[in-house]
């Protein structure tokens, strides 16, 4: 193999430059960052969840029916901020493409 091997002189495309692995912990933040109320909202359904099974294995069936419907609230709230936040991202106000390019073609010019 020669040191120009995927030059542009030999007719080959340069090798693309690929970005290192996201870590576990850079996910998380970005996420938690950009989306803040989808954690709490797991949060909030978690605790929902583990306060009912307590009631449940205490015997208190009122309290523990009040914690799993409060619970099916909670999830609910989190799969709409889920999909709201996902709406949000995918929404675009360019309502008709290309307007406004000639602008930018004039200015580059």
């Amino acid at each position: 193999m020669s040191s120009n091997e995927g030059s542009p002189s030999n007719g080959l495309p340069p090798m693309p430059q690929f970005r290192r692995p996201e870590t576990f912990e850079e996910k998380l933040y970005r996420k938690f960052s950009t989306q803040p109320l989808v954690p709490i909202g797991c949060a909030t359904t978690a605790y929902f969840l583990i306060t009912g099974i307590k009631s449940f294995y205490n015997r208190d069936a009122a309290r523990s029916q009040t914690m799993m419907r409060a619970r099916v609230g909670a999830q609910f709230a989190t799969l709409c901020i889920f999909v709201g936040y996902a709406g949000m991202e995918s929404f675009n106000l360019k309502f008709a493409p290309g307007y406004g390019e000639e602008d930018n073609d004039n200015k580059k010019e």
